[in-house]
């Protein structure tokens, strides 16, 4: 069973900048300390995209000095808030491919594909021009070729997930992707962008989106106008093999918020012991 830990969406800024209200730097901290506490078996740290919430150069450089503590490997996509140029520059032994952000990883019979949806020329939509087909064409089909099972990570959705407001805000022209997809059926499907936790299958390929490190979206199905809400930062842990993917939804905690603990006993109702009891109610 292959361990990947998905994050997505930190939107780190310059040291001292907030993004809407909000800390990206703690908020990434508190993640990468999670994982390194409680997920450091994990084989790879993959973060779809939106590294920054800007592009700007300094941005890399803080997002770099956080995740630099990492007890695991960590590969880097970009999204539509990034810059492929001010990236490659904090980043230069990033893999690179044709002159974009994307490579692949083996694990025994699974191969990650990661994928660079970067539009160089809209703030929202995602890019997958021909040069990246090719590269994701030939990608998928040699892991095929060889026995293994393909998982692929992309920052934008190449579908709708059902949100009006992302409609207009996903994969630009996705229908030679959707196709190789279709012909190749990929393990599963991951990515970020929404800043909501989605899950479903398409056309017969299982997908999983976090709703990411930064600010949370309010779900609205309907809506025009965006509503953005403050919550934990998440990241999920895919536990992955030849015959499917688990996803874990999960957010960092610490020994103070645990409530209660159970243990088993021989009759299966097990024993609770209360750690932390709520004054209001007793």
């Amino acid at each position: 069973m292959l361990k990947v830990i998905h994050v997505t969406d930190t939107h780190i800024g310059p040291v001292g900048q907030l993004v809407l209200g909000l800390d990206p730097h703690e908020r990434l901290r508190q993640v990468v300390h999670a994982i390194n506490e409680d997920h450091d078996d994990a084989a790879l740290c993959v973060i779809t995209g939106d590294l920054t919430d800007r592009g700007d150069e300094d941005s890399y450089r803080a997002f770099a000095d956080i995740v630099s503590v990492l007890k695991i490997p960590y590969r880097l996509l970009l999204g539509n808030h990034d810059n492929r140029e001010n990236f490659r520059r904090a980043f230069p032994d990033a893999p690179v491919e044709d002159g974009f952000v994307q490579s692949t990883a083996d694990f025994g019979d699974i191969r990650l594909i990661f994928l660079d949806s970067l539009h160089d020329n809209h703030a929202g939509l995602g890019q997958l021009c021909n040069s990246r087909l090719r590269w994701f064409s030939g990608a998928i089909d040699e892991a095929a070729a060889t026995g293994r099972r393909s998982v692929a990570f992309i920052h934008h959705p190449p579908f709708s997930v059902g949100v009006k407001m992302f409609e207009q805000m996903i994969l630009e022209n996705p229908e030679p992707f959707l196709n190789q997809i279709t012909a190749n059926k990929p393990l599963h499907l991951v990515f970020g962008h929404l800043h909501l936790t989605t899950s479903g299958s398409w056309n017969g390929i299982p997908y999983s989106c976090n709703r990411g490190v930064a600010h949370r979206i309010a779900l609205s199905l309907d809506g025009d106008v965006t509503e953005f809400v403050e919550s934990e930062p998440t990241f999920d842990v895919m536990l992955i093999s030849s015959g499917g993917v688990l996803v874990h939804h999960t957010s960092p905690t610490t020994n103070s918020a645990v409530i209660a603990r159970e243990y088993p006993t021989e009759n299966g109702k097990g024993h609770q012991v209360v750690l932390r009891v709520n004054l209001e109610e007793s």
